[in-house]
């Protein structure tokens, strides 16, 4: 799966990225960032990614163009309840400072409050991190009890509610194409994906989103998914 908007690009993980994730999770930079710090091995990686490559769990590489310059992330979702938790890491440093980490989390909101029609988002962000806790309050996130915090983190929560309140301000300051238009299934393809991933990945999702991605892949020319 691709999603293109913003003149970003936001592809999802494949094993052969994996090993790139690890090497910059596992740097100083991004580690001081994290609850979990600890080294990352290559087959401790190998296992998360076998954990997480299925329909409860959306990890992206952000690019702009050929060039990869973090990750972004929908984990543990609930389809039931219609929530998940986000997260996100810039790691090239030319693109710290810059727009690209703004316009990928208004597109991963967009993809879970209207594509995905969730009705509620959870980060964990540390405490000191006081950047991210300001960027995430403007998006409307509030602290949450939903989850037990420590002293080093604290969880917030972001409603459809009040991220639709919030985004029409931030999204007209996005200066990329000048667009203000929300994400929608024309900026996704699925061409990059074989048969089998189709089927793992997508196939034993929920209908209303099925439909939505068989729209795609009509249009694309690529056999659809199975309906049940």
């Amino acid at each position: 799966m691709k999603i293109n908007k913003y003149n970003i690009t936001l592809t999802r993980l494949k094993e052969t990225d994996i090993e790139l994730v690890r090497q910059k999770r596992n740097s100083d930079s991004i580690s001081a960032n994290m609850h979990f710090r600890e080294e990352i091995t290559p087959e401790m990686q190998k296992n998360w990614f076998n954990s997480i490559n299925n329909i409860y769990n959306n990890y992206f590489i952000i690019s702009e163009g050929d060039r990869k310059i973090g990750l972004i992330n929908g984990k543990n979702i609930d389809f039931k309840n219609r929530t998940s938790e986000g997260g996100m890491f810039i790691w090239d440093k030319d693109f710290l400072g810059t727009t690209h980490a703004a316009r990928a989390s208004i597109i991963m909101s967009d993809f879970n409050f209207i594509i995905n029609e969730f009705e509620k988002n959870y980060i964990k962000i540390l405490c000191s991190n006081e950047k991210a806790i300001s960027y995430n309050r403007l998006l409307g996130y509030r602290p949450s009890n939903d989850f037990r915090a420590d002293k080093e983190v604290q969880w917030y929560e972001l409603t459809k509610g009040d991220y639709l309140k919030h985004i029409p301000k931030i999204r007209k300051g996005i200066e990329a194409q000048k667009e203000e238009n929300v994400l929608s299934v024309n900026d996704f393809n699925f061409k990059d994906d074989t048969v089998e991933e189709l089927k793992k990945l997508y196939e034993p999702l929920p209908a209303y989103l099925k439909e939505k991605i068989n729209y795609c892949l009509l249009r694309d020319g690529q056999p659809t998914l199975k309906s049940e």
